[in-house]
C-alpha cells in the first residue's frame, strides 16, 4: 500500500471515528429535555442523523479498502443511493434551521406562531420522501463490475455512457448545491446585517440614556425647588382625608355585617362597589415587585436567543466552507467540456474536505453553544463532576433568587410609606 493511500485511510478512519462519536452524542444531547425546547433542535437532530448515515457509508468504504468482503452488489448500490440522499438532506436541513433563525431574528414576536414542531415534522418528512423518490433514479445509471467470483465483491460507479446521467447530475446539483447554498448565503448575510443593526441601535441608546437622565434630574430638581410649601401641605391634607374616608367606609361595612346576620343582595352590591373604590396598595406593590422579575426574564430570553443565533450562524457558515469547494468543482465538471489534468486531483482533495463536514458540527456546537456544552459535560461527567456542576448551578440559582429578593426589598420609599399609612 502506497503512502498517499495510507494517509487517506488514516484520514477516513479519523473522520469516521469522530463522526460516529460526535453525531451520536449530538442526537442524545438534542433529545434531552433541556435542549428539546429550542426551535431549531428538531432540524439539528435530523442533520445529526443524516451525518451519521453518511459516516456509516464511509465506514463501509473503509472496510472495503481494508479488503473486507462487504461490497456486494446490493451494498454497493445502496451506498451510492444513500450518499445522494444524505448529501441532499444535509444541505436542506441546514437551509431549514437557517431559515428558522432568520424568522426568529426578523420577527421575534411572531416566531412562535410561524415555527411549530408539527410544521417541522411535516417539512422533514416531505424532504425525506422527495429524496427517496428522486434519487431512485440513480439505480438505472449505476453499473457494477465483478472483482472476484469467490467473494462476490463488485465495483460500482455511475456510468457516463447512460443518457439519464447528465440530467440527473444537473438536477442533483440544483437541489443539493445551487438552491440551498444561495439561500443559506443570503440568509446568513441578512442575519448578520440585522444583528449589526441591533448592536448599533443599542450603542446609540446607551449613549443617549445618560444625557436624558441628567436632563430629567436637573429639571426635576428645579421644579421641586420652585414648588411652594403650600402645595406639599395640600397634598398631605388630601392624603389624610382620603385615608379617613376609607376608614369610615370600612367601619360602615363592618357595622352592616354585624347588624345583618343574613345580608341582602343589595348590601353585597354596595360592598363590592365600595371595595372597588378603595385603593389597594398591596396590588400596586405586587406589580412593582414583579416588574424586575419580568425584566430579568426578558433579558435572559434575549441573551439565550442571541447565543443560539451565533451558534447556528457559525454552523451554517462552517457548512458552506466545507461543502462549497467539492460541489463547485463538480459543477465545473458539468460546464467545462475539457477538464485540465489537475482537475482530478483537486476533486479528490475537495472530496476529502467534503467528508469532514459530516463530523465537524459537534465541535461547532460545543465551541459556540454554551447550553450544548454544559449538556455534553453533564452527559459524559462522572458522579463527582456531576455533583460539582449541580452544586454550581444551584449556587447560581440561589444568587439569582437573592438578587430578586433584594430588588423586592429595595422598593420605592413612597410605596412603603403609603402601605404603612393605610
Amino acid at each position: 500500500m502506497e503512502s498517499p493511500s495510507k494517509l487517506q485511510l488514516v484520514y477516513n478512519f479519523t473522520i469516521a471515528l469522530l463522526g460516529l462519536i460526535g453525531n451520536t452524542t449530538t442526537i442524545i444531547v438534542f433529545s434531552q429535555r433541556r435542549l428539546r425546547s429550542l426551535r431549531s433542535s428538531f432540524f439539528l437532530t435530523c442533520l445529526a442523523v443524516t451525518d451519521l448515515v453518511f459516516i456509516l457509508i464511509l465506514i463501509v468504504a473503509l472496510l472495503d479498502q481494508l479488503q473486507v468482503p462487504v461490497m456486494t452488489t446490493p451494498v454497493c448500490m445502496s451506498t451510492i443511493y444513500l450518499s445522494h440522499i444524505a448529501s441532499f438532506l444535509s444541505s436542506n436541513f441546514t437551509l431549514a434551521y437557517t431559515s428558522h433563525r432568520l424568522i426568529a431574528v426578523l420577527f421575534p414576536i411572531k416566531a412562535t406562531t410561524f415555527l411549530k414542531q408539527r410544521t417541522n415534522r411535516v417539512l422533514a418528512l416531505a424532504l425525506l420522501i422527495f429524496a427517496c423518490l428522486f434519487y431512485s433514479l440513480s439505480f438505472p445509471v449505476i453499473t457494477t463490475t465483478a472483482r472476484s467470483n469467490t467473494t462476490n465483491t463488485v465495483t460500482c460507479k455511475e456510468d457516463e455512457t447512460k443518457k439519464l446521467l447528465f440530467p440527473f447530475i444537473i438536477l442533483d446539483t440544483l437541489f443539493t448545491f445551487i438552491i440551498p447554498f444561495s439561500l443559506i448565503t443570503c440568509m446568513n448575510l441578512a442575519i448578520v446585517y440585522k444583528l449589526q443593526t441591533k448592536l448599533t441601535y443599542k450603542q446609540k441608546l446607551s449613549i443617549a440614556t445618560p444625557s436624558a437622565k441628567s436632563s430629567t434630574n436637573s429639571s426635576g430638581q428645579s421644579v421641586t425647588e420652585s414648588a411652594p410649601t403650600t402645595q406639599i401641605n395640600n397634598v398631605s391634607i388630601s392624603k389624610n382625608s382620603v385615608n379617613q374616608e376609607v376608614y369610615r367606609l370600612l367601619q360602615q361595612q363592618q357595622n352592616r355585617s354585624l347588624l345583618c346576620v343574613r345580608p341582602m343582595q343589595r348590601y353585597k352590591g354596595q360592598q363590592n362597589r365600595s371595595v372597588s373604590l378603595i385603593p389597594n396598595p398591596r396590588r400596586s406593590s405586587l406589580y412593582h415587585t414583579n416588574k424586575p422579575i419580568r425584566i430579568r426574564s426578558t433579558q435572559c430570553r434575549a441573551t439565550a436567543s442571541a447565543k443560539t443565533t451565533k451558534m447556528l450562524l457559525a454552523a451554517s457558515t462552517v457548512f458552506l466552507v466545507f461543502n462549497l469547494p467539492y460541489h463547485l468543482l463538480i459543477f465545473c465538471f458539468l460546464i467545462v467540456p475539457k477538464q485540465p489534468p489537475w482537475m482530478g486531483s483537486a476533486v479528490d482533495i475537495a472530496r476529502l474536505w467534503f467528508f469532514a463536514s459530516f463530523c465537524v458540527n459537534f465541535f461547532v456546537y460545543a465551541i459556540c453553544g454554551q447550553r450544548f456544552r454544559s449538556e455534553v459535560v453533564r452527559l459524559f461527567s462522572c458522579s463527582i463532576f456531576r455533583r460539582y456542576f449541580d452544586k454550581r448551578e444551584q449556587k447560581i440559582i440561589q444568587e439569582r433568587q437573592n438578587s430578586i429578593y433584594l430588588s423586592q426589598r429595595l422598593m420605592p420609599i413612597s410605596l412603603t410609606r403609603l402601605s404603612h399609612s393605610n
